[in-house]
């Protein structure tokens, strides 16, 4: 309450029961200086006795949390499994290894000699992806080592089988590693790792080693050290499969790689089987077989990396996000 007099001003300040009366000379600096300063008071009053007054905050954007990374490796199973692409991913790290070839065999004896089989294929690629996507991933299977009783089969995915002859017997080729976009058939194939070639029998110092998988055209299998005699199975390329080898003119020889498929060692002899891949090894005759081709569509990758004979046993995918 305010009460005006002759010569003073007196102010009335009620708040929490409390008067307070002031009376001061009728000068108009210091009466606005006090008023001023009232109304600071009873402000700083009102905020200490914590009166609710409306608060009002601005819309805020959702927050989007970034996709999800990870790892997931893929190993041997002998079937088809699967991966889906995480929402947000649009590309993916591949590392797929092929598998190596089998050993060789004369009678009980597995691994007769210094023959060697073929090792695997590697690829480093990224891949270009849509999340929700399923890629169908195949991980090859080495090839089977020949037995006192039969010739080594080829591996799952692709790995041609070994021949047999009396006590001699080649080993199976490795299978491919691939993976598989819009589809299951060869033609989705994205990304393959080769195969390597199996092991042979034929000089008993050694040297009828399987042809190494992988790189765009798969290592020759050998006969006596040699590659270029014709005698082992040749390795796949990127637009066929490699020649079956022949050791004479008097020898079955290996039949030839196909798309994905490695070929067989040739009949009555100790040829090791193909390897599998792009295109697949030619089957050895009493040679090793040759070693699949690997594989990266261009239009889907970036950044790829093939490494020839990389991997003994069987394939491996890894997936990173």
């Amino acid at each position: 309450m305010l009460v005006s007099e002759s010569c003073t001003w007196l102010f009335v300040v009620r708040y929490s029961k409390i008067e307070t009366k002031i009376v001061l000379p009728n000068y108009s600096f210091i009466n606005s200086f006090v008023k001023f300063s009232i109304y600071v008071i009873v402000l700083m009053n009102i905020i200490n006795a914590q009166i609710a007054l409306p608060s009002f905050h601005g819309a805020q954007k959702a927050h989007t949390a970034a996709s999800s990374s990870g790892t997931q490796t893929f190993t041997y199973t002998g079937s088809q499994q699967t991966f889906t692409v995480p929402s947000g991913v649009t590309s993916l790290v591949i590392d797929i290894k092929g598998p190596s070839g089998g050993e060789n065999a004369v009678g009980s004896t597995v691994s007769q000699g210094n023959h060697i089989p073929g090792l695997g294929g590697r690829v480093q690629t990224t891949l270009t992806v849509t999340a929700g996507t399923v890629i169908y991933l195949y991980v090859g299977g080495r090839g089977s080592d020949a037995s006192s009783s039969s010739a080594g089969a080829g591996g799952w995915n692709g790995g041609g089988d070994g021949a047999v002859i009396s006590l001699y017997r080649g080993g199976g080729g490795g299978g491919a590693s691939d993976l598989r976009i819009n589809g299951t058939s060869l033609s989705n194939r994205m990304v393959i790792a080769g195969g390597g070639g199996g092991a042979a029998f034929n000089y008993s110092a050694g040297g009828d080693d399987g042809g190494d998988g992988g790189g765009l055209t798969g290592a020759n299998g050998q006969s006596n050290n040699n590659t270029s005699n014709g005698r082992g199975g040749e390795g796949g390329t990127q637009s066929q499969g490699g020649d079956g080898g022949q050791y004479s003119s008097s020898h079955s020889p290996g039949t030839d790689g196909t798309l994905g498929v490695g070929g067989d060692g040739g009949a009555s002899t100790s040829g090791g089987g193909g390897g599998g891949g792009y295109y697949g090894g030619g089957g050895g005759s009493w040679s090793g077989g040759g070693g699949g081709s690997s594989y990266a569509n261009s239009d889907n990758t970036s950044n790829t990396t093939h490494t020839q004979g990389y991997n003994d046993g069987n394939g491996e995918i890894i997936v990173t996000w």
